[in-house]
């Protein structure tokens, strides 16, 4: 429906011309006015498509009403109708960029023929309108998604494309070149940003002080990259951050009663630095389980593994113990890996307790193998003595137990194999299930992070990352196979938010759901 602006100083002439485009249903509501100021006020407050206006009225005639409603209203199209006499006047409306002129007394054909012809026009520009929207949106979420996918290339360490800074110009994101860049880390242990992604994004851009980029990782894991100008008067952006990472936890756990772990990055001046600073935020991120804070800074290193609690240690002994009775000797090599790793510029621990705690474990191996390797105690309790840093120790060790495993028959890798292939068939079975690296781990009988450390070191890519993986491949199958809808696919692979399944999906698959499905299926 569009809107006419009928204006002339006889209230007959208006409401013929109401009457005429009632009759024939012509897709217009009808405003009056009887003189030019009238008219004139009514457009400054209204929106007008058609102004049908005639040439000779009181206080400012239907010229300089066209004139100044121009003004107003640069694109408004006009229809004037006049007296023959007054065929000049309308001569000079149509300079004026009228679409149309009509005599007195009105032609019935004529007037309908002359309104089809501007119902065209407006028709016309208004499907452009709806087009060039349409364009409009389209660039902004293309754009979008590219600062997204951009982002996303960068930190994996996929950016290897020659048209980088034509990507990074079209996603608006050339400008960090010269900027100082820190990111920051936010994981935690459950479903978290499919379920909350909007709120969280609302939060964050609210209470940060610089510029902001929010990129999710997965359901438990984001990053947020604060951009900061090198100008800033704030010399000590990370401590600044730091205290940032605390608002956040403590909102985290007022408002979902969710505990969090936060890594704050050191500082990186180009995109392309980005890369090395995740990977390091991400191990530190696999060791959440030593950590007994949970804001943590990348670089303090040693603050991450200073304390180390009873419980933690009893639970890693337990487990590597567990290894040696069931002779899985090269999972246990990957334990004892992790134990030192975690033991590794720990203030706790000293020479002398390290010594003490793996001739513990040296001795568990010889009390299943009896005699026969009473020798290979000996040796191995000689070599810790002379130890004299945890490296020496960590190769003594090692050493030990590959010296064993040429004495056992066990085939060592189908061990380490078996409990990949366990948790993978557990994955491919409850994909759709709410399962994390909590459950996992506790369905196979380990602690979460050393599972995410076994799996990552046996695969080459994290739990997390599989677990959408395979609920992406499926999610892929229902929508190639089925006819299923979006909302439900969504759900059964896992998904509790739809959008944050389309966002995940489009990340995966550079299509929504919905263009992969027309597509047949083919990317």
């Amino acid at each position: 429906m569009y809107h006419i602006l009928v204006v002339d100083d006889q209230q007959a002439e208006i409401d013929a011309i109401e009457w005429l485009i009632q009759k024939h249903a012509l897709p217009f509501s009808v405003a009056q006015a009887n003189d030019g100021e009238v008219a004139l006020e009514y457009i400054r407050g209204h929106h007008v498509d058609l102004l049908f206006t005639d040439i000779r009225m009181p206080f400012m005639d239907g010229l300089e009403l066209i004139k100044q409603a121009k003004i107003v209203i640069p694109d408004l199209k006009v229809l004037i109708y006049s007296a023959y006499g007054e065929f000049e006047y309308a001569q000079k409306a149509i300079q004026l960029g009228t679409v149309s002129y009509m005599l007195k007394p009105i032609d019935v054909k004529e007037f309908l023929k002359v309104f089809q012809s501007i119902i065209a026009i407006l028709e016309d520009e208004r499907l452009q309108r709806e087009k060039d929207e349409l364009l409009i949106k389209g660039f902004h979420k293309g754009v979008a998604y590219e600062k997204q996918k951009l982002l996303f290339d960068l930190i994996q360490g996929r950016e290897s494309d020659v048209h980088y800074e034509e990507r990074a110009a079209f996603a608006g994101l050339n400008h960090l070149e010269n900027k100082r860049m820190y990111m920051i880390m936010i994981g935690l242990q459950n479903h978290f940003f499919d379920q909350h992604h909007t709120e969280a994004f609302e939060f964050l851009q609210s209470t940060s002080k610089h510029e902001m980029l929010l990129l999710h990782i997965n359901e438990y894991q984001s990053i947020m990259l604060v951009v900061i100008d090198p100008a800033s008067k704030n010399s000590d952006n990370g401590q600044e951050l730091m205290t940032y990472g605390e608002k956040v936890k403590e909102w985290l756990e007022t408002r979902f009663d969710r505990r969090c772990l936060i890594i704050v990055g050191s500082p990186v001046d180009k995109l392309e630095g980005l890369h090395d600073e995740f990977t390091q935020m991400e191990e530190l991120m696999n060791f959440r389980f030593f950590m007994d804070r949970s804001v943590v800074c990348s670089k303090d290193a040693e603050s991450i593994h200073d304390h180390i609690d009873d419980e933690s240690l009893e639970l890693m002994l337990k487990e590597i113990y567990t290894s040696i009775a069931r002779n899985e000797y090269r999972t246990l090599e990957h334990q004892i890996e992790y134990l030192i790793a975690s033991m590794r510029n720990s203030k706790r621990f000293s020479s002398m307790y390290a010594k003490l705690l793996f001739t513990e474990i040296l001795k568990k191996v010889v009390e299943l193998q009896g005699k026969k390797s009473s020798s290979l105690l000996k040796e191995g309790l000689e070599r810790i003595a002379l130890c004299n840093s945890i490296a020496e120790l960590r190769q003594v060790i090692l050493s030990v137990f590959q010296e064993h495993l040429l004495q056992i028959k066990t085939n060592t890798d189908d061990q380490c194999r078996k409990v990949i292939e366990d948790v993978q068939i557990l994955i491919q079975m409850e994909y759709g299930n709410d399962i994390g690296v909590d459950y996992l781990a506790n369905r196979v009988f380990l602690s979460p992070s050393y599972l995410s450390f076994l799996f990552k070191k046996s695969t080459g890519q994290s739990l997390i990352k599989y677990i959408t993986a395979v609920r992406m491949e499926r999610a892929k199958e229902l929508l190639r196979d089925s006819t299923i809808k979006v909302v439900d696919i969504a759900s059964t692979v896992g998904f509790a938010n739809t959008s944050y399944f389309n966002l995940m999906f489009k990340q995966h698959n550079g299509l929504t759901p919905i263009q992969y499905r027309e597509g047949g299926g083919r990317r």
